[in-house]
């Protein structure tokens, strides 16, 4: 028998799957990606056929299988790490009966105002719904329709041919669990984001009470366990269909939110971590939950239930940069040409500013509604500049975020990981800590943090780590960009131009979205 030195790890995003296998010291052996499609029947809907997940599994695991000796009698354990906030409605073999509605489908946002309503409204909320949320969830779902909650009461209502035939509603992460093992299982921060449980130390279970709300029995949703926990081992149907070793232990494993922070290789409480990619996300580990109600920061259960997340997300961040590069003439894919384009702008006090809120905004403001822009436009303005002006903006945007943010988590001032796709770019990475004005370290394949957080979950469950602050020696950090004082003075005080657009320009918002 081969010896068991490799972690098979899974990132399912939004457009496509991440594959990996790591050596002990968090070193890739091998990785593959796989796109699948997404479905977009009509307005504000976004679905996604689970099976094109399988079919892009399967085609990158036999890929890394055929790239390295013997890889499936090697792996140790397999974690999974996926998008969140995703309904597949599966009946009792764990066969899909409609498309997955994912979390960006917004088909179910008059049912989320309803669920969340009252004769009396606080910023959208019903006080007396958001105090009883609030108190069980430490937060409360999403206007927009985009949580699991409100698109359950959809499928209710909108699907009675398929409801009675619904064993089980699954997310993204726990369909392909079910088909990995049999069993359907998923982890405590997924269960978090469902708004149907009940986070309270000592509690984590699904609340009978938010149940009772939307009518659904608790055995219509999956069993909870801990992130590293066993799922099953490999059932013989998928390990051939994979070309992996049956039996090999797969985890309960987490969504992306978590597997960042667990790639981040930080885990005392207080630790930050920013994510980078198409949007952008700012974590820290903390011991009790907390929710800022002026903004869209709250907490999510931690994914093995140990404690929780304090998340500010933003909508726009790798997204802005494409969008800038269409309407800036660059090629779909030349992030090299955009950024060298930047890097030729020398920043002045007077320059362009971007302002990303191109789909609306959840942190700093919480405004679906508002539109970005670009400002203080010269006829001098050119290419380079607006170039320029779009990277800082997120920079700004997220400082802006960080004031809140800084306050629930204690954290003023501390060194911050950067993961994701954009901490490639060395350029962003400096900007950040200047605008910032604290340090930012990166660490090496930063857009292979998913599969290295679902890669960890796999160690501890394969005995190469007692728990996940053990499996931190995977992390593999490469620079820290201290902010410089010059740029930092000068972004200081552009900052305090750039908050004070919003208050101006919200009244040109579209009257819907």
């Amino acid at each position: 028998m081969a010896q068991q030195d490799l972690l098979l790890g899974y990132d399912f995003g939004t457009s496509a799957v991440k594959v990996a296998l790591f050596a002990r010291d968090g070193a890739i052996v091998a990785a593959a990606t796989q796109g699948y499609r997404l479905i977009l029947p009509e307005r504000g809907w976004a679905e996604q056929d689970p099976q094109d997940w399988w079919a892009a599994m399967a085609a990158a695991t036999r890929a890394l299988v055929d790239a390295v000796p013997d890889a499936g009698g090697r792996i140790a354990a397999i974690g999974l790490s996926a998008q969140m906030g995703g309904v597949v409605p599966v009946d009792a073999e764990g066969s899909a009966l409609h498309n997955a509605l994912i979390w960006l489908d917004t088909r179910s946002a008059d049912i989320a105002r309803e669920l969340t309503g009252g004769m009396i409204r606080v910023a959208g909320y019903g006080p007396l719904k958001l105090a009883r949320w609030l108190r069980l969830t430490g937060g409360a779902p999403s206007l927009s329709g985009k949580d699991a909650i409100s698109k359950i009461v959809w499928l209710q209502r909108h699907r009675p041919d398929l409801w009675p035939r619904v064993h089980k509603l699954l997310d993204v992460k726990d369909y392909l669990l079910a088909h990995l093992t049999g069993r359907f299982v998923t982890s405590f921060d997924s269960a978090h984001l469902t708004w149907l449980f009940d986070a309270r130390p000592g509690r984590k279970r699904w609340s009978p009470t938010l149940l009772k709300q939307i009518g659904l029995p608790a055995a219509r949703l999956p069993d909870i366990a801990g992130a590293c926990d066993v799922a099953g081992g490999l059932s013989d149907g998928a390990a051939a269909e994979l070309g992996l070793r049956p039996g090999t232990p797969v985890t309960v494993g987490t969504g992306d939110v978590a597997a960042a922070a667990i790639s981040a290789g930080n885990p005392e409480e207080g630790s930050l971590h920013l994510y980078l990619g198409t949007s952008l996300w700012l974590a820290a580990r903390i011991a009790r939950s907390r929710v800022d109600p002026g903004t869209s920061i709250g907490s999510l259960s931690f994914a093995d239930g140990s404690d929780y997340l304090l998340i500010a997300t933003q909508e726009n961040a790798g997204a802005s940069i494409r969008w800038a590069m269409a309407l800036l003439g660059l090629a779909e894919d030349d992030f090299a040409g955009f950024e060298a384009l930047a890097r030729s702008h020398a920043p002045t006090a007077d320059g362009p500013f971007f302002f990303p809120w191109l789909t609306g905004e959840r942190v700093p403001v919480d405004d679906p509604r508002i539109r970005g822009a670009f400002a203080n436009l010269g006829i001098e303005s050119g290419r380079a500049a607006m170039a320029f002006a779009v990277y800082e903006g997120v920079a700004l945007n997220l400082r802006w975020a960080m004031a809140s943010f800084d306050k629930l988590s204690g954290r003023i001032g501390q060194t911050l990981r950067l993961l994701g796709g954009g901490a490639r770019s060395t350029f962003w990475a400096q900007m950040f800590a200047d605008v910032l004005g604290r340090a930012v370290e990166t660490v090496e394949t930063p857009d292979q943090c998913g599969t290295l957080g679902a890669a960890m979950t796999a160690g501890v469950a394969a005995g190469w780590y007692p728990g996940l602050a053990d499996a931190a020696a995977m992390t593999r950090p490469a620079r820290v960009f201290a902010p410089d004082p010059a740029r930092a003075a000068l972004y200081a005080a552009r900052f305090g131009r750039y908050t004070g657009y919003y208050p101006r320009v919200k009244k040109w918002r579209p009257s819907q979205v």
